[in-house]
Formats: C-alpha cells, structure tokens, sequence
C-alpha cells in the first residue's frame, strides 16, 4: 500500500489528506446528528409514554365515574321503584289506603265498622304518614292471621300500636284498639 501512496504526488495525496479529512468531518457529523436525533426519539418516546400512563389513568378514571354514574342511575330508578310500589300516592293516599284495608281485612276475615283516620307530618322529612285507628273484636288465631297478612302487605302499612280493651273471661274474645301507620311519599 505504501508503493501505492509512494507513486502519488504531492498534489494527489493533499487531495487524498482533504478527502480523508471531509471523510471524517462527514463521519462525526453525521455521528453528532444521529445522537442528537437518538436523544430526540427518547425524548419523544418519555414524553409518549408518561401521555399514554395519563391517557391511561383517565381512562380508569372514566370508567370509575361510568360505574358510578350506572350506579346513581340505578338509585334513582330504585328510589322511583320505591315510591310507586311500596308507598302510597300523595293526593290519592285515602282512597289507596281504604282499599288497601279491605284487602288486608277481606284476607285476614275481620271486618270493622269504623276508621278514624290522623294525618301526621313527619319535621324534616319528604314522607307523610297516615295513622288509622280501629277497634279489634275476635279470637286470637284471627289476630294472629291479621298479623301475618299485613306483615306480608306489600306497601309501607304497619302495625303502630295495638292497645288491649277488654279480653273475655276465658281468653278466646279479644277487644283490641289497633294503629296501622301507612307512609306516603311527598317528592
């Protein structure tokens, strides 16, 4: 290899020493480049990443206010459930409740001549209540199967107070004042 720089002259191997020389300054140049574009990806490529952790994190936080959102939603329609269902309508409450007592009354086998009705307004709350008064004459299994049938009456009627009269000398006759309180929604 020497024999063949030997046979250059002086102005040949200048251009060969330049072209070396360009050789190099293309190489680190292009070295300095390509570090800067390798640093350039990484930088991207963290900036990428910590977006898509916190694209990611938003996602759960979605889907966590979607779980809550269903489960507010299936509040409110329990609650609406609820109200139609289970309470008394307000307006109609009297009339609703009157039947009602028939039921209960027609399934237990008593029958009673009078109601005296009280309405009471419970403070601070959005439900009204409606207190029925009656007197009880019968036996003790008739009692008891009244019992069973309003515990197992659908809507919010139930058995407020039972104050005893009079109870026969051999225990079978009953004389009983009852308070049924049916709830009625005011919202």
């Amino acid at each position: 290899m020497n024999e063949f720089f030997s046979a250059l002259d002086e102005r040949d191997r200048t251009r060969l020493r330049l072209l070396g020389l360009f050789f190099l300054l293309a190489f680190f140049v292009l070295i300095f480049f390509s570090f800067g574009q390798r640093r350039g990806y990484r930088l991207l490529a963290q900036r990428l990443e910590s977006r898509e952790k916190t694209a990611a994190a938003e996602k759960l936080k979605q889907a966590e206010a979607e779980v809550k959102w269903a489960q507010w939603q299936k509040a409110y329609r329990d609650i609406k459930d609820l109200k139609d269902k289970y309470f008394y309508h307000e307006g109609e409450e009297a009339s609703e409740l009157r039947l009602d007592l028939q039921k209960v009354f027609s399934a237990a086998g008593i029958t009673s001549r009078s109601y005296r009705y009280n309405y009471a307004n419970l403070e601070k709350e959005r439900i009204k209540r409606i207190n029925v008064t009656f007197t009880f004459t019968g036996t003790y299994p008739i009692l008891k199967r009244f019992l069973q049938t309003l515990e197992q009456f659908p809507k919010f009627l139930l058995l407020e107070k039972i104050d005893f009269l009079k109870i026969g000398g051999d225990g079978t006759m009953l004389e009983l004042k009852i308070v049924l309180a049916a709830y009625y929604a005011n919202f």
